[in-house]
């Protein structure tokens, strides 16, 4: 508002344009490019697809995948590079010079683009590819074979004693085998998703989230499967993306046995909120007692988290219940995630709270009412921003005018609502603005 104010305060003044015409100042369209853009990043919320599982990509890309120990950690060039020597117990991809246990030779660089430091006495599977070849590294490196992990997310798995790096190696040379197309039987594929489920490893969990959607949804999972399951569900340890994949593969393989599991987990917001649409697509949908309670939780995004839920579940018929937190929640982060989900909505019941909102508020939280206003569109949007022309502080007005501008595509009611304006606002200003748009400088 303050930019928008700032401009129409000073500058160079356009030469009059009489009339309403489509083609308004440059400063109008940028408004209307901005309103677009941060309504696009507003969009790109953390409730986005599946990611696709990892420890396939990084088998695919790695020349060597082997399972061993960090023996011997070497610095050259005042610790810019290090050499780390790995004991390689198991190749399970690729080839070396002679038969495990072989010591191999791992570069890395400490500045410039990272990978996974390795420390000394680290047990775990490394997906490997020959270092590149830099004349630098020629330089100041003794002569030899040299290796490096790629570069990717989880390219070093690593284990918290040699038995877990066994079990991880068992795991992923079952893996290998099924990769080189040896294959597995339906028996040994679902052990298999269970055992990647099992592991410590979130690298792991991920491609097990996957095998679940391939799961014959006929048959009901084992009291051992079950607890399998809870257990890879409830890991607080696991990354976000990872338990996001987790209960979406639930909910799209049509897992019930893991309801009560799904129905536990509180928190974080953002798990709660996929749990919660699992449930609902696994026919358990939470309660609206639980969710309005949700409403009420200490914790603004728990807060925001039911607003979402709530309006993706019921629609137009949560509107009453998500208004009052667009109005007057205390925290501006929660009325900005009520207001954008009520935007998201597309309705016209969700356009009396967006304007007492746009109306009481200003900067960021009056943008994003704004933003919501022209995703719910049409006439009723046009009839709204007309209304808000008339009312609330000078500015805000003024706002209105402009975002009632920016709908460019031809309407003969948004060119009648403004020529009303034009006409009969009480503030000589923004008849002007109306009637000949924006000042700007021609620079």
């Amino acid at each position: 508002m303050g930019s928008i104010d700032s401009a129409r305060q000073g500058g160079d003044r356009a030469e009059p344009r009489p009339g309403l015409r489509p083609d308004v100042p440059a400063l109008i369209r940028h408004l209307a490019i901005a309103l677009i853009a941060l309504g696009a990043l507003g969009a790109a919320c953390p409730a986005g697809a599946t990611p696709a599982p990892r420890l396939r990509a990084l088998l695919k890309s790695a020349r060597l995948v082997v399972s061993g120990q960090v023996t011997g950690v070497m610095s050259y060039d005042d610790d810019r590079v290090a050499v780390v020597e790995f004991s390689a117990e198991q190749v399970l991809k690729g080839s070396l010079p002679s038969q495990p246990p072989v010591r191999i030779a791992l570069v890395e660089l400490h500045e410039g683009p990272t990978r996974p430091t390795l420390a000394m006495g680290a047990h775990g599977i490394a997906f490997l590819q020959p270092a590149a070849r830099m004349s630098y590294l020629a330089k100041i490196l003794p002569a030899g074979t040299y290796y490096e992990l790629l570069a990717d997310f989880g390219s070093f798995v690593s284990a918290a004693s040699p038995a877990e790096a066994e079990q991880q190696t068992a795991v992923v040379a079952r893996l290998v085998a099924a990769a080189r197309g040896e294959g597995l039987d339906a028996r040994a594929a679902r052990q298999l998703t269970f055992d990647l489920l099992g592991s410590p490893s979130p690298l792991l969990v991920e491609d097990g989230a996957a095998g679940l959607t391939d799961l014959d949804s006929r048959r009901e999972l084992s009291p051992e499967e079950t607890a399998t399951l809870r257990t890879a569900l409830l890991r607080a340890n696991l990354p976000d993306r990872v338990r996001l994949a987790l209960i979406r593969a639930v909910a799209q393989g049509k897992i019930a046995q893991a309801v009560p599991t799904l129905q536990s987990i509180t928190a974080p917001p953002t798990i709660a909120e996929a749990a919660w649409q699992a449930l609902d697509q696994l026919g358990a949908p939470p309660s609206e007692k639980s969710l309005e309670a949700r409403l009420a939780d200490r914790d603004p995004s728990v807060r925001a988290a039911a607003v979402r839920e709530l309006l993706r579940r019921d629609g137009a018929a949560a509107v009453s219940q998500v208004a009052p937190v667009a109005i007057q929640d205390p925290d501006p982060s929660v009325r900005t995630s009520a207001v954008e989900a009520l935007g998201a909505l597309g309705k016209p019941e969700a356009l009396p709270p967006l304007e007492r909102v746009f109306t009481d508020s200003s900067g960021e939280l009056q943008q994003a009412t704004a933003r919501a206003i022209l995703a719910v569109g049409g006439q009723p949007a046009i009839d709204t921003l007309g209304r808000l022309a008339f009312s609330g502080p000078i500015l805000s007005q003024r706002y209105a005018v402009l975002v009632l501008m920016t709908i460019e595509d031809p309407d003969p009611h948004k060119d009648e609502v403004l020529k009303r304006i034009g006409a009969t606002h009480p503030d000589e200003d923004i008849r002007d603005l109306v009637t000949n748009g924006l000042p700007y400088r021609e620079n």
